[in-house]
């Protein structure tokens, strides 16, 4: 469980980097501080707002996932990891290093997670 918050955690901070100086300041600070202090409602009205200026962004699908299931929402995480899975599976989450983990892994690993496993 440790692991999985880092790793979301990580992915807050590399989706900061695809996003404009103005966007980054105002939507992905606030929600990663609130992902980080367990604000729930303030980080998944922040991660929205990024949604809806970047509707397709895979970075703030997972943050977003993890935020529905902290909240019990398990079947709104399911249906967004499995977008991803669908979408963004060869995708590269880790924008910093050469051996970044896919975004399939991950979002089979939230999956799991939501599944018990």
């Amino acid at each position: 469980m440790a692991n999985m918050k880092s790793l979301v955690l990580s992915l807050a901070v590399a989706s900061a980097l695809l996003l404009p100086q103005a966007v980054r300041a105002a939507d992905e600070d606030l929600a990663y501080q609130a992902i980080r202090s367990h604000d729930w409602t303030t980080a998944e009205q922040q991660l929205l707002t990024g949604l809806r200026k970047e509707p397709g962004n895979a970075f703030l699908q997972l943050n977003l996932a993890w935020v529905y299931a902290q909240t019990g929402r398990k079947m709104e995480a399911a249906a967004l990891y499995r977008e991803i899975l669908v979408r963004d599976k060869d995708r590269v989450a880790s924008l910093s290093s050469r051996d970044g983990t896919s975004m399939e892994i991950l979002a089979k690993q939230g999956l799991a997670r939501l599944n018990g496993n």
